[in-house]
């Protein structure tokens, strides 16, 4: 990656967007780099460096870094992108330009104009009266967004030591901004004043007064922690001297003893340096306040409550989990979410083929996975399609005309007394002998082959000929 640009190339420079002890800030319209989106400036020193080497590595720095790290270190940073050179002697840096979110408009309270204006800390700091009031005009931070930007101060410098190997060292009230917009964050400003850790270090890092740590000597991580607390003091108790303050006893009015000790440890007169927490001790610390999960999730259970299923009726899928925000299930190439704050449950699953089925409990910090034995799905029978033996028909009524009729036995004499003459007609005298009819054996209609083969039609035909006869 090229780490240098020359003046003349930087085109015509736009509005001075601000002025320091040190530098100027200018637009850069016309320059455009291809692995930094978005519009830059130009910080040009009033004074070129002891050392063009030490800007060079920083800007150097960031090519190094991941693309994750570097895409986090572009957006809440206005880190050194190129050194701007005349003549090979330095004269400033290529920054990208402050965004909007880490400013508000505000009223001038005297002509009434509003301007954009970055949100620097320092204005954590003043008593929320006077800060929402006419002379100040700023948005009043609610007691939740100051734990949040105390939370994303500590994560930055975590970020800066731990991933970019870089002691901030000028933290003051003006060289970190804030948000409220969306979830309150913090952006570091100035970082070409940094210090990496892999050498030592010919420029100065700079102290501003009420910041400075009482061991004295060059900065360090150590001293980034103490400037971490006196944030963290003034952030949380703003009010009046709020911005000088170093005593850790009136946190005990807003933090619990965790906090205190956090504090005491950092900002205490005569607490020992190497005592002072880490800024992930920090970040940790305003996460759980906050109730944020800090833990990849663990899955503690999971399991279907039967090893095959018929295809269209459902399994139980019976899961338990810690931290967990959401729970993926994958089966047959499906994927169904639920919401796993709950811990557990049983889901319902409806699957098409035999197959695995894979769980994974989600939340922000990663992923815990399951891979389950197959569930086996059976396929019901096809009744339709199996073929059933029938008898031959017309072989069966062969079958029944060969057989013999049976013989009828003969009917004995009957002699009716008198009573029965009306019901037997006149023409039988009273007392005399009954005679019997002729029966012969009984006979269907119908043949029965053609009976069954006939179907629906023929039994109409013979209803409709019942009827006719009765």
């Amino acid at each position: 990656m090229t780490l240098t640009i020359e003046g003349a190339d930087l085109g015509k420079l736009g509005d001075q967007l601000g002025r320091g002890g040190q530098a100027v800030v200018f637009e850069a319209p016309d320059v455009h780099l291809p692995d930094v989106p978005g519009p830059l400036v130009f910080k040009e020193y009033k004074k070129p460096p002891n050392s063009g080497d030490e800007l060079r590595k920083i800007v150097l720095q960031r090519d190094k870094l991941s693309a994750v790290d570097r895409a986090r270190l572009d957006a809440y940073t206005t880190w050194p992108l190129r050194v701007v050179e005349r003549a090979g002697v330095p004269c400033g840096v290529l920054m990208r330009r402050i965004p909007a979110e880490f400013g508000e408009q505000v009223k001038d309270c005297y002509t009434g104009a509003t301007k954009w204006k970055p949100c620097e800390v320092q204005f954590l700091f003043v008593d929320p009266d006077r800060l929402g009031g006419p002379l100040v005009g700023r948005r009043v931070p609610t007691w939740e967004q100051r734990l949040t930007i105390c939370r994303d101060f500590a994560g930055m410098l975590e970020f800066y030591h731990e991933r970019v190997n870089a002691v901030f060292g000028d933290i003051n009230p003006k060289n970190e901004l804030y948000r409220l917009d969306g979830t309150p964050s913090v952006m570091f400003i100035d970082c070409d004043g940094v210090r990496l850790m892999s050498q030592g270090a010919s420029n100065v890092q700079l102290n501003v007064d009420d910041w400075r740590p009482p061991e004295g000597g060059s900065l360090n991580r150590l001293t980034d922690r103490y400037k971490l607390g006196l944030f963290v003091r003034r952030s949380l108790l703003p009010g009046a001297r709020a911005s000088i303050a170093t005593d850790p006893v009136a946190i005990a009015g807003v933090l619990d003893g965790e906090g205190v000790d956090l504090l005491t440890r950092a900002i205490a007169k005569g607490a020992d340096p190497r005592q002072r927490p880490s800024p992930y001790e920090w970040w940790r610390y305003f996460s759980l306040l906050l109730g944020d999960v800090l833990d990849p999730p663990t899955l503690t259970q999971a399991y279907v409550d039967r090893s095959f299923v018929a295809e269209g009726l459902t399994v139980g899928l019976h899961w338990q989990a810690t931290d967990a925000v959401t729970l993926d299930i994958v089966a047959g190439g499906r994927t169904t979410s639920i919401d796993a704050r709950q811990g557990g449950g049983v889901v319902p699953l409806r699957l098409d083929r035999t197959t695995h089925v894979t769980v994974t409990a989600v939340n922000p910090m990663g992923v815990d996975t399951r891979v389950l034995d197959p569930v086996a799905v059976i396929p019901p029978p096809n009744v339709l399609g199996t073929p059933i033996a029938m008898p031959e028909l017309p072989r069966v009524a062969a079958l029944v005309d060969t057989l013999p009729r049976p013989a009828l036995p003969q009917l004995p004499d009957v002699v009716l007394p008198e009573r029965f003459s009306p019901l037997l007609g006149s023409t039988t005298e009273p007392g005399s002998r009954f005679d019997w009819p002729d029966f012969e054996v009984a006979g269907f209609p119908l043949d029965l082959n053609d009976l069954l083969l006939g179907g629906p039609s023929l039994v109409e035909e013979l209803l409709t000929d019942s009827e006719e006869t009765t």
